[in-house]
């Protein structure tokens, strides 16, 4: 792994899609909690939770488009029995800028410079942090979808969903009804239906998967890539109880799940963790 310090020639430069939705569009700030129960790992077990803040800003004009600045920050925290290694503490800032298009067909485009590394280094990232904390992801597609008919849509994307970072097509099928819309694709399909006005409900599968970069002080500051690989099915609900104000709540299960790490002997640990429920929550406010 490189040990050069920080700086904007280490990122990794590439083009990719970060999921897009109506509501992460608009302007404004919220509050996410999560967790996942605790599961077998081997002979260990495992748990985690995730809290964290999402910041949008208010849209402006770019390249004939219009373009949003935002800031994702998410702290994890996996909590282990069973292995000779400390809990591990790991943080993500995500700086996305998003663009779009609209017209005969909707062109979508983002770019957002990743900072993902365990706590001790997060903190101190001037003095201690270095490239592989860093990545630049991203994404692009071309919609083309008409209310009450169906659609299509196509890209590419760059990023660590899958758990190490990698390209991968972005198709799927759309359709948008009065109530309802209906996404059928790669990577991610979900089914939306909004029974009153203040409530939606929503039906998500999607590979939940992320890399961190981790320095290890218990060993003398070695170096590894924490990965975390999953898919998640979720079932959501959004209340809406005025134009600002929105709480979602969901309910899911993990699946297909991996995890690539190194303990605290030095040794390393990369096998499956059994399928887990999840829960979340999340409080906006918008602009």
């Amino acid at each position: 792994m490189a040990t050069s310090r920080w700086l904007p020639a280490g990122f990794t430069l590439a083009v990719g899609l970060l999921s897009w939705t109506t509501a992460a569009a608009q302007a404004g700030v919220e509050l996410h909690h999560g967790a996942v129960a605790e599961a077998d790992f081997g002979d260990a077990t495992l748990s985690a939770r995730v809290d964290g803040l999402r910041l949008r800003a208010p849209e402006f004009g770019l390249l004939q488009g219009r373009a949003t600045l935002g800031a994702d920050y998410a702290y994890t925290h996996y909590d282990y029995t069973g292995l000779p290694t400390r809990n591990r503490d790991l943080h993500r800032l995500a700086l996305p800028l998003q663009w779009r298009r609209d017209g005969a067909y909707l062109v979508r485009l983002v770019v957002a410079p990743t900072i993902a590394s365990s706590s001790n280094v997060f903190k101190d990232l001037p003095s201690r942090g270095s490239s592989d904390d860093l990545a630049l992801y991203g994404g692009a597609t071309v919609e083309r979808a008409t209310p009450g008919g169906w659609g299509w849509r196509a890209g590419a994307g760059y990023d660590d969903r899958f758990g190490d970072p990698r390209a991968y097509p972005v198709l799927a099928l759309l359709h948008r009804g009065a109530r309802t819309d209906l996404v059928l694709g790669w990577p991610r399909s979900e089914a939306g239906w909004q029974p009153h006005p203040q409530w939606r409900l929503r039906l998500e599968v999607a590979p939940a998967g992320q890399r961190w970069h981790v320095v290890s002080d218990e060993r003398g500051g070695a170096e590894f890539f924490y990965v975390s690989e999953a898919w998640r099915g979720t079932l959501g609900a959004d209340w809406h109880p005025s134009r600002h104000w929105r709480l979602r709540l969901e309910a899911g299960y993990a699946f297909d799940r991996r995890h690539d790490l190194v303990d605290d002997t030095g040794a390393r640990i990369e096998r499956r963790v059994a399928s887990a429920t999840t829960y979340a929550l999340a409080l906006r406010y918008g602009f």
